[in-house]
């Protein structure tokens, strides 16, 4: 609550109406790091999505569905709860049309605020915009991470950079511009083949980039790379050049600059001063469309994960549990199998374990200070994953440890249907997300049942666990075209407040299927085998399609995961994924 005052005591001094305090770095990362955490400072929030709007005498909260419980818990008494896409509830846009006068002041930290948010916000008012710091205010700012930077090896991807950047170039050509800046993290990683520890569980450098048709330029913290680094992009045709010097280098451009406004912080726009091209970087299609080379890793990668994750569901199936046994040190031993797996490094994101009514906070995280403990009853809802060198895992399991009613029976069924009706589509090429999440949706609908996220995000190679631009939503402004080679996520969920939360999820590969005089049909084959906990099944709620899809999915799991475990293991998986 303090932490507001402070700020609105500078607005005032300051004559500012509103300060805007994104969630977002430099970046536009969707996770940041600790130094980029002033919203959470602030608000107290700890969702990973939200945005604060400040004024002098109120303040504002908007974040999604996902965090509606967790922030009514968390917010101070002086922020109030915005909840996005609910009926009578702004945007964060329409709010400020709504409440600025014209040659109102509206603050802002430019390095962090996204360019196209604050072009629109231009565009339709006749307001003055501050780019001003205010993290001054916060006491003990962590120092921003310049962790050491390494080379991503061809043989985990298959692409050499000089021919990605072809790739890149050519796309340049044909659309008719003369450089190219970029500034998100996974797009750059992907390029320049790069990877680095600067935000937790996301192996990305913190860096900028713009290609030219002649040179290319990798913007790092001189602590993130070494002469070696230099001489071996140098001789790729890269140079390697100090972080904070982009936003001189992009005010001397001259021709038709391609650039993402909804993916650069404002000053990086501020600083530009050539023509500008406004498109979606073309890497964000190149990489989300997985190569062979990329496909037999992450396969790879699944498998072992598949053996870790299985190999702890045994372990808590038959664990007794104590008053020792929490949140916390559960995700703590699901951690330990999967670091016994090769290549293994770091989890892909932080594990929500969530105990019984702590599962209806969809993306809850336990702490030390804050965590349930676990008994043998009620439902345990776990999601997780882990980054390999081969590839980036994310599951979801709802394990049964004792007796259900009725209804935690019925709606695990019932998530069970979307999840497996979405994973066994089979549909015509051209489909996009919106297309196809009805599919997975529609056995809760029957029930007027739903659920406040996503269904599915795409997922990098060693790279962030959620990336676009394909996902399974039911809206989404620029819907992307489902294509063979997108590895995404299959990921229903229902969340009765202060019950439960049941979660079944599985990462997908699309894949050609049959061909028709319909045209080219595709499916999904899934990378995921870990079986779905069949004591919490209601067999009578299943189709006989769908008991035939369990099946099929639980042979594959048991025929592929059983040669690497030991007999007890074994004996227990080939019951776990009996024929229902």
């Amino acid at each position: 609550m303090k932490e507001i005052i402070a700020l609105q005591e500078q607005l005032k001094k300051n004559n500012i109406a509103y300060y805007i305090v994104p969630t977002d770095d430099d970046h536009q990362s969707e996770m940041v790091g600790d130094y980029y955490q002033f919203r959470k400072y602030l608000s107290h929030f700890t969702g990973s999505a939200g945005t604060l709007l400040v004024g002098q005498e109120d303040a504002y909260l908007w974040t999604d569905g996902r965090y509606f419980i967790q922030a009514e818990q968390e917010l101070p008494e002086n922020v109030k709860l915005m909840k996005m896409r609910q009926p009578n509830v702004p945007t964060i846009h329409d709010f400020l049309v709504s409440h600025l006068r014209t040659g109102d002041r509206l603050g802002f930290d430019g390095q962090v605020m996204n360019a196209s948010f604050l072009i629109d916000l231009e565009e339709e008012m006749n307001i003055e915009l501050v780019d001003t710091d205010m993290t001054f205010i916060w006491e003990n700012r962590p120092e921003r991470s310049h962790e050491k930077a390494f080379y991503y090896d061809d043989a985990y991807h298959g692409t050499d950079v000089k021919e990605k950047l072809s790739l890149l170039r050519d796309y340049m050509a044909n659309v008719g511009t003369t450089s190219h800046l970029i500034a998100s993290l996974d797009d750059i990683c992907w390029l320049f083949n790069i990877r680095g520890h600067d935000i937790a569980c996301s192996p990305v450098v913190l860096s900028f980039a713009l290609i030219e048709d002649d040179q290319a330029t990798l913007y790092l913290q001189r602590e993130a790379y070494d002469d070696d680094m230099e001489t071996f992009y140098n001789a790729k045709g890269v140079t390697i050049k100090d972080y904070d010097e982009i936003y001189h280098d992009v005010s001397l451009l001259e021709g038709q600059l391609l650039v993402d406004l909804s993916a650069i912080n404002y000053k990086l726009y501020a600083s530009i001063s050539c023509e500008m091209y406004d498109s979606e970087n073309p890497t964000q299609y190149f990489k989300c469309i997985k190569n062979d080379t990329e496909i037999k890793n992450t396969t790879h990668a699944h498998i072992k994960d598949g053996v870790a994750v299985t190999q702890f569901m045994y372990w808590l199936k038959h664990h007794k549990m104590t008053d020792e046994d929490t949140e916390v040190s559960i995700a703590d031993k699901l951690e330990s199998f999967r670091k016994k797996q090769s290549l293994y490094l770091e989890p892909s994101f932080d594990t929500i374990c969530a105990y019984k009514e702590n599962g209806a906070i969809i993306h809850y995280h336990a702490t030390s200070d804050h965590c349930a403990r676990v008994y043998n009853k009620g439902m345990l809802m776990i999601d997780s994953g882990g980054q390999y060198l081969d590839g980036t895992t994310d599951i979801t399991r709802t394990f049964v440890l004792g007796e259900l009613s009725e209804d935690e029976r019925r709606d695990f069924t019932l998530v069970l249907k979307c999840f497996l009706n979405l994973m066994n589509l089979k549909f015509p090429h051209g489909m996009t997300g919106i297309n196809i999440d009805t599919v997975a949706r529609a056995p809760l609908w029957e029930y007027g049942m739903d659920f406040r996220h996503g269904t599915g995000h795409g997922v990098g190679h060693f790279l962030n666990v959620h990336e676009g631009p394909q996902g399974i939503r039911p809206y989404d402004e620029e819907p992307t075209t489902i294509e063979p080679g997108m590895i995404t996520s299959d990921e229903p969920g229902y969340y009765k407040p202060d019950a439960y939360g049941i979660r079944h999820e599985n990462l997908l590969l699309c894949v050609k299927d049959e061909e028709t005089e319909y045209g080219q049909f595709l499916s999904f084959k899934p990378l995921t085998l870990v079986p779905i906990d069949l004591d919490g099944v209601d067999v009578s709620l299943l189709s006989p399609k769908q008991r035939t899809w369990l099946n099929d999915y639980h042979k594959k799991v048991y025929d592929t995961l059983h040669s690497f475990l030991n007999e007890d293991e074994r004996a227990w998986l080939k019951e776990a994924t009996k024929a229902i």
